[in-house]
């Protein structure tokens, strides 16, 4: 997504989209909390590795927890459509922003400049660690992740969000509705200018 977008479907329900305006799964995704479904992006942009790199507000709400690691559990306002075709309320777990200290209470708009990656606390290197689970919830009972974890891309429509590295996870565009189009959009290479995909051969090696 970009900054300022909004997103909703034909019933008034806002979209929750993918925080970033380009895709880039890492290829290590250690700790072993990253086994509950959490995945971990690097910031990028056209030309390559952002540092530091915005993220944008998936859906309109506000934080209910910050912890040591500059993370924050977000608690959407209202049930919001995801990717899968599901409606219900979102929880987001990120972590390691260095610019954001999350403040409890907080709330954000859809499209809001929201959160950023980095690497602060429990980290090897700036990245967005991202965990998203249907429903209001919080902690596991071993208290390392959010509880009832959802698949990001069940969850996460890519509007305006270039693949720069998706892995072959099955992203989905919102196309209108109030379900996702059938049968699913998948990408391929022809979504996308073909420098891109060249410039990917490249980088999948980071």
């Amino acid at each position: 997504m970009l900054a300022g977008d909004r997103l909703t479907n034909d019933s008034g329900n806002e979209v929750c989209l993918f925080p970033l305006s380009y895709m880039y799964i890492t290829t290590a995704r250690d700790p072993a909390e990253h086994q509950v479904l959490a995945l971990d992006f690097l910031g990028w942009g056209p030309n390559g590795r952002v540092y530091n790199c915005p993220a944008y507000a998936p859906y309109s709400g506000s934080i209910v927890y910050a912890g040591n690691d500059h993370n924050e559990i977000f608690w959407s306002d209202n049930p919001v459509q995801f990717a899968d075709g599901s409606v219900d309320y979102a929880s987001i777990l990120v972590a390691h922003s260095e610019l954001d200290s999350p403040q409890v209470g907080r709330h954000y708009n859809q499209g809001d400049l929201w959160y950023h990656t980095g690497n602060y606390g429990n980290s090897t290197g700036d990245h967005l660690h991202f965990e998203i689970a249907k429903g209001h919830v919080k902690w596991n009972s071993s208290g390392t992740a959010l509880s009832n974890p959802s698949h990001v891309y069940d969850c996460c429509y890519v509007n305006n969000t270039i693949l720069a590295r998706p892995l072959s996870y099955p992203w989905r565009v919102f196309e209108g509705g109030v379900t996702p189009p059938t049968p699913t959009k998948r990408f391929s290479r022809s979504s996308f200018p073909f420098y891109l995909y060249r410039r990917k051969r490249m980088i999948d090696s980071f």
